[in-house]
């Protein structure tokens, strides 16, 4: 997510970890398939899915990012074939020591915890996820790739928008040498149309040196060069309410809102 380059500070020193491998055990196919998820059913295959980062501590945020949502299991739900990720006002006292004024949900394939190997994470491959998003000021529906080093860097952000501008796909990679600057695109929905309105699809086609960003069977952004990760990274889905990047809610928006997701595709390249 942009502005999770402040995570580092967060997790510096918290990353020395030998070499991971890059899935699970069986879970690739003759056709490269590592995953092929469609939420089917009424429970959240927690053999596959966190429902909070790794650091977790009875629910998780980004401090770094000023957010205001505190991220629980239960507002993370799978029903009539889809997962749901629902933020609403609650009241937290959380077990960092701050209170939060709202819950969220969100997913990982990462480590459940620190030191731990992730449940999925590959190097190289496509991902394809068809999401529906909620619009309202100070929302901030993600879709985006960590290492599995557990460093914060490099991070390749799929999908961001903010809520008060959900006719813009907001694109990012911050590198893993922090002292060069992170990359972005903003790419506008031809003829005003709004990611909020109706099932979108959004994937990623990551290769040696290139990431290619396809929103609808359109490219939105080719990025090329030495700064494109080589290592494992796992997967993240997640709403996220306030802070210094979307601004924080207003009596406008809107709870509770949900971000759902239809299915989750990753194939192995080459």
């Amino acid at each position: 997510m942009a502005g999770c380059i402040g995570l580092g500070l967060l997790l510096a020193g918290c990353s020395s970890q030998d070499p991971i491998l890059e899935t699970r055990p069986g879970a690739a196919s003759q056709d490269g398939i590592l995953l092929d998820e469609g939420f089917n059913g009424d429970t959240l295959d927690t053999a596959l899915w966190n429902t909070c980062h790794w650091w977790q501590d009875d629910g998780c945020t980004i401090a770094t990012n000023n957010e205001l949502e505190w991220y629980l299991p239960q507002q993370v739900k799978v029903s009539e074939g889809a997962l749901h990720l629902t933020a609403a006002r609650s009241a937290i006292s959380a077990s960092d020591g701050r209170s939060y004024a709202f819950a969220s949900g969100m997913v990982t394939t990462g480590p459940p915890l620190y030191n731990m190997a992730p449940k999925l994470a590959f190097t190289y491959g496509t991902v394809e996820v068809r999401f529906r998003l909620p619009a309202g000021r100070g929302l901030w529906p993600a879709i985006w790739l960590l290492p599995a080093s557990q460093d914060s860097r490099p991070e390749i952000d799929m999908l961001e928008v903010t809520g008060e501008d959900p006719g813009r796909l907001r694109m990012h990679l911050h590198p893993k040498d922090r002292s060069a600057p992170s990359i972005g695109k903003d790419y506008l929905l031809p003829q005003g149309a709004s990611l909020a309105d109706g099932w979108h699809t959004i994937g990623l086609d990551w290769s040696p040196g290139r990431l290619d960003f396809v929103l609808d069977g359109r490219r939105a952004w080719r990025l090329d060069g030495k700064q494109v990760p080589d290592e494992p990274m796992y997967l993240v889905m997640n709403l996220a309410v306030g802070g210094e990047y979307p601004g924080d809610p207003d009596e406008s928006t809107q709870f509770p809102a949900t971000l759902s997701i239809d299915h989750v595709r990753i194939r192995r390249n080459g």
